[in-house]
């Protein structure tokens, strides 16, 4: 029997709608973890394009789901009995991952301009990767949950 890869799991289209709540919520505890003012505009930035619609940050998250999780899949594979939260957290590759996952993120950007989540993105995509690289381990939890 053959061991599922991280994509197909998580792309699995019974599975995909629950990987994208598990997202949502994800962002948002990133998010309130994060302090001073910059933090406080990033707070500010993704409330409001939540408030203006909820559903494009849904379908945002959707839209790069199948980039991110195949950008994932050899890490995946590499990590062995490691939980892969520590695996992706690790600082030999941390930095790695977070640009790999920023690659796919700047690219669904381009698609998005106009778009309150793109202009969220944009606005923080400077200090995005500091960002990205402190949530891997829950982000590499929260996926390894619907691998089976």
């Amino acid at each position: 029997m053959s061991r599922s890869t991280l994509s197909t799991a998580l792309l699995d289209p019974a599975t995909r709608p629950r990987v994208v709540d598990a997202l949502l919520v994800l962002a948002d505890a990133e998010i309130s973890t994060k302090k001073g003012i910059s933090g406080t505009m990033l707070k500010t930035a993704f409330a409001g394009a939540k408030k203006a619609s909820e559903s494009n940050v849904r379908k945002g998250i959707d839209r790069i789901l199948p980039g991110m999780a195949r950008s994932l899949d050899p890490h995946y594979d590499a990590k062995g009995d490691v939980a892969f939260g520590t695996y992706l957290s690790d600082p030999a590759r941390s930095g790695q991952v977070a640009d790999e996952l920023l690659a796919v993120a700047d690219s669904a950007a381009t698609r998005v301009e106009g778009n309150p989540l793109g202009k969220v993105y944009s606005s923080f995509r400077g200090k995005a990767k500091e960002h990205v690289v402190a949530a891997l381990p829950r982000l590499g939890a929260t996926l390894e949950t619907f691998v089976h």
